[in-house]
C-alpha cells in the first residue's frame, strides 16, 4: 500500500499474504590472480501473518540454495560450509518493523537446538581441520548470544533484498549516512542513496515501481584505497588505482497490498578492470507475481489479535562509527 496521509508516502505491507520467491545471483570477481564466477539459486516460503501498526508477524521457510555452477573449488567449499550453516536459519518465525529490521525471533530455541546438534555432528567431522575449527569457534560465540544471533538473521539474504531501501520509508528520500562495506568486504565506506518512485497502471492493477541508487559520498581517497586493497600491492600499483563503487536496483510494488513482485538489483566495484573487480547481479521474482490481489493465497487467516507474542522494545537504528 502507498500510504499518501500527511503527504508521508509509505510503501507499506498491508494485509497478510504468502508466497514463494526465486532468487538468481550471478556473481563475477577477479581478485589478483584468482577468478571466482558463480551462478547461485535460491527459493524461499514467505508468510505475512499479522500486520500492525508498527510491525509485521513473519515466517520464512529457504526451500533451496544450490549452487549451480562454479569456476573454482573455493566457492564450492565456501557454499557448502554456508549451507551447513544455514540451515540453522533455515526455518525462522519473525517479528518485524515495516522496514524489516528483526525486532524478535519467535523460535529462537528451535535455531538453538538445531546448533547444539550440528556443533556435535561437526566437531567430530572437522577433528583434523585447525581452519574448519575456527569457524566452528566463530559460530558457537554467535549462537551462544541471542542478540548476535538476531544480527544474524537480520542479515538473510531474502530480508536484506526485501525490505530495506523501500519499506516503511518517506518516498523519495536521499540518505547520506549509510556506512557499510564495500562490496569486496574489505573496509567500510559511506554511501549517498537515492530512492524515487512512480506509479504504473496495468491491466492486473496498480504497480509501484521503486528506483534505487547508490555512490560513495565523497571522494574515495587514497589512504582508502590503501587500506582497502593492501592485500593486493604485490600484484599491482594500489596507488594508482581510482575505484567505481555503485549499486542500482529497481522494486516493483503491488499498489494494493504492498506486496513485493519483483526486485533486480546490481552491485558493481571495480579498482582494476583486469585484475580487481565484483559484479554481483540478483534478480528475485514472486511466484505469483501476476496477482494484485492476495486474499486468497492467506495461508493465515485464522490468525486471532491475541495469538503470536507480543513485541518487546523498539526500534532502534544505530550505525557504527567508520
Amino acid at each position: 500500500m502507498f500510504n499518501n496521509n500527511n503527504n508521508n508516502n509509505r510503501i507499506l505491507v498491508s494485509e497478510p499474504f504468502s508466497d514463494r520467491y526465486t532468487l538468481l545471483i550471478d556473481s563475477k570477481m577477479m581478485a589478483g590472480n584468482v577468478s571466482m564466477n558463480s551462478k547461485t539459486r535460491m527459493r524461499w516460503d514467505f508468510n505475512v501473518h499479522r500486520v500492525k501498526e508498527d510491525y509485521l508477524e513473519i515466517s520464512l521457510l529457504q526451500l533451496e540454495n544450490t549452487l549451480i555452477e562454479s569456476d573454482n573449488p573455493m566457492i564450492k567449499d565456501i557454499s557448502a560450509m554456508s549451507q551447513a550453516f544455514g540451515r540453522m536459519y533455515s526455518e525462522l518465525h519473525l517479528i518485524i518493523s515495516h522496514t524489516g529490521k528483526v525486532l524478535e525471533v519467535l523460535n529462537m530455541d528451535l535455531i538453538l537446538d538445531k546448533w547444539n546438534i550440528a556443533k556435535k555432528e561437526m566437531e567430530k567431522a572437522i577433528e583434523h581441520s585447525p581452519e574448519a575449527k575456527d569457524i566452528l569457534i566463530l559460530n558457537d560465540e554467535i549462537f551462544n548470544d541471542k542478540e548476535k544471533v538476531k544480527l544474524a538473521i537480520g542479515a538473510n539474504d531474502f530480508l536484506n533484498l526485501y525490505f530495506p531501501y523501500v519499506y516503511g520509508k518517506s518516498l523519495p528520500y536521499t540518505n547520506g549516512d549509510i556506512i557499510t562495506n564495500n562490496f569486496l568486504n574489505s573496509n567500510t565506506l559511506q554511501w549517498k542513496t537515492k530512492v524515487s518512485a512512480k506509479e504504473l497502471d496495468k491491466a492486473t492493477g496498480s504497480l509501484l515501481l521503486v528506483d534505487v541508487s547508490s555512490e560513495p559520498h565523497g571522494i574515495l581517497t587514497k589512504s582508502w584505497h590503501q587500506k582497502t586493497y593492501k592485500s593486493f600491492e604485490k600484484v599491482m600499483d594500489i596507488k594508482k588505482l581510482e575505484t567505481t563503487l555503485s549499486k542500482k536496483a529497481q522494486y516493483t510494488v503491488s499498489k494494493n497490498n504492498g506486496k513485493l513482485l519483483e526486485v533486480t538489483s546490481s552491485n558493481i566495484e571495480i579498482a582494476d578492470k583486469e585484475k580487481l573487480f565484483t559484479v554481483m547481479n540478483y534478480k528475485m521474482v514472486a511466484d505469483h507475481k501476476d496477482f494484485q490481489t492476495n486474499s486468497e493465497q492467506k495461508s493465515t487467516k485464522d490468525y486471532k489479535e491475541n495469538s503470536g507474542t507480543k513485541r518487546s522494545g523498539r526500534m532502534s537504528f544505530l550505525i557504527d562509527d567508520m
